[in-house]
């Protein structure tokens, strides 16, 4: 079933309603698909949610660590990751169907709405580490100053948790509080290394890892080990937000110049499509034409990706 040409309707004025009947049964068929399976697709979201947090194990540990030890970083709701999809799904069937088959487009979209939530769910990671390592150095230089004053550990976590404002530190945080002393699968109890050492195989923010690393490795060591351990992180933390700075300047050309090509090339590339609609349409109507499409268009937003990705810091040094 090919969309109709227009050029060949009697009453060409209204061809635009004939046209649109295959992306609206492309759209209507994706929303009852998730009318009807709503529940296993929040299930869904939330799986790959938790697998995304289990895929951080930094130790090489295959079963990763005890179950009762488990944290899912709370990147992204299921809800929100399941309504983002379904709108990602909407305009790729409507948009596949003006250019292919009904079946061909239905088909496309499943895939490229799946490669799309796991982009959503890298997103949601990535800007929770962000917001993570943006509240990390403030937070270390409290705990370091809290040991040094001759506080323990876990009261010194207790009163920098009270302190901070909701956000993925808090929560982190509040993990190693919480899990001390948790009964372990072998009868076991949790012990502070313990907990420090699953926390830095969960946590999405390299950064953050590394410091737990570091702290697990000093927690069955004297106070002072553990004192100078975080004052030299914190030292490392601050020349590290001075170096990221820095190089962020110098990579910026980077990122504009990977912005500019890119735009350039889709304004060039959307002024041929308007001035010659009809051609595109006709080059881009068939199956293959619309796998062509995408690689087309894959290949414009290229410049802007290499872009911002060259641009990129991540200094983890301590």
């Amino acid at each position: 079933m090919n969309p109709p040409d227009p050029q060949l309707m009697t009453h060409s004025e209204s061809a635009w309603l004939v046209t649109l009947t295959t992306p609206a049964l492309a759209a209507a068929m994706v929303l009852v698909t998730a009318l009807l399976l709503r529940r296993p697709l929040l299930r869904l979201a939330a799986g790959a949610r938790s697998r995304a947090g289990r895929s951080h194990n930094r130790h090489g540990v295959p079963a990763g660590p005890d179950p009762a030890l488990g944290w899912v970083p709370d990147t992204i709701a299921p809800e929100r990751l399941v309504a983002l999809c379904l709108g990602l799904a909407l305009v790729l069937a409507i948009g596949l169907a003006l250019v292919a088959p009904l079946g061909l487009a239905l088909l496309l979209g499943a895939p490229l709405t799946i490669l799309a939530g796991w982009g959503l769910l890298a997103v949601a990671e990535r800007r929770y580490a962000t917001r993570l390592d943006a509240e990390l150095p403030a937070a270390l230089g409290r705990l370091s100053a809290l040991l040094k004053g001759g506080t323990s550990l876990r009261p010194a976590l207790e009163r920098i948790v009270a302190e901070l404002p909701p956000g993925p530190l808090r929560a982190e945080w509040s993990f190693l509080i919480t899990r001390q002393g948790t009964p372990l699968g072998g009868g076991a109890i949790a012990t502070p290394q313990q907990v420090l050492m699953a926390l830095a195989d969960q946590t999405p923010s390299r950064r953050h890892a590394t410091l737990l690393n570091h702290l697990g490795a000093a927690v069955p060591q004297p106070l002072d080990v553990l004192t100078r351990r975080c004052e030299a992180a914190y030292a490392a933390l601050q020349a590290a937000e001075r170096r990221r700075d820095e190089v962020a300047t110098e990579l910026a050309q980077v990122r504009y110049s990977g912005l500019a090509v890119g735009m350039a090339g889709i304004g060039m590339a959307a002024y041929l499509a308007w001035s010659q609609w009809e051609r595109v349409v006709a080059a881009y109507s068939t199956p293959l034409g619309a796998l062509v499409g995408l690689l087309v268009l894959g290949a414009l937003c290229l410049p802007i990706a290499g872009g911002l990705l060259l641009a990129r810091v991540d200094d983890i040094d301590y």
